[in-house]
């Protein structure tokens, strides 16, 4: 994972407490779930990462927001963030979580940009391949790019296959210019 430290200081902080009181797999669909809402609402990301709103008014709305309806841990773990100061971190730092979870059962992630959607079986071909390449579970993250012209561009972990078609005919412009 490349997360700056305090981002991973939290995330540690909080798969180890999750751990603790057997509450892992709770926190780890909350986690999923508040990425999502705070992708999908700008509004609510914005106003976490506002710094003139001050920190006690964003945990008080995150108390609101999320009373009842998430792990008593995972909403515990928000108003800490949030009265520390990182609510502007909140999204990353459960990202960071999730890819520590991820990691401990051998699941890798994979970003993957293309030129147009992939089909359902054309996923499955390219996850199969990044698999045998990897040696470990692959878990796709697609997302059309209209730069990449045509082709695939993976990253997994430190590792870019690119075969984009930019790539391949930038080495044909260098072989023939050479």
């Amino acid at each position: 994972m490349n997360a700056p430290e305090v981002v991973r200081r939290y995330a540690v902080t909080l798969l180890e407490a999750a751990d603790e009181t057997g509450v892992t797999d709770s926190v780890q669909r909350d986690a999923e779930g508040l990425v999502a809402t705070l992708r999908q609402s700008g509004e609510l990301a914005e106003f976490l990462a506002n710094p003139v709103i001050g920190a006690q008014v964003q945990v008080s709305a995150l108390q609101q927001l999320f009373s009842g309806k998430i792990e008593e841990l995972s909403l515990n773990f928000l108003q800490l963030m949030g009265s520390r100061g990182r609510a502007a971190i909140i999204a990353v730092v459960l990202q960071a979580f999730l890819e520590l979870i991820a990691e401990r059962e051998g699941v890798v992630g994979a970003e993957v940009r293309t030129a147009v959607e992939l089909s359902p079986e054309q996923r499955q071909n390219l996850q199969d391949r990044l698999e045998r390449y990897t040696g470990r579970s692959v878990r796709l993250e697609t997302q059309v790019d209209a730069s990449v012209r045509g082709g695939v561009v993976a990253r997994v972990g430190d590792t870019v296959f690119d075969g984009s078609i930019n790539t391949h005919l930038e080495r044909l412009r260098q072989r023939l210019a050479g």
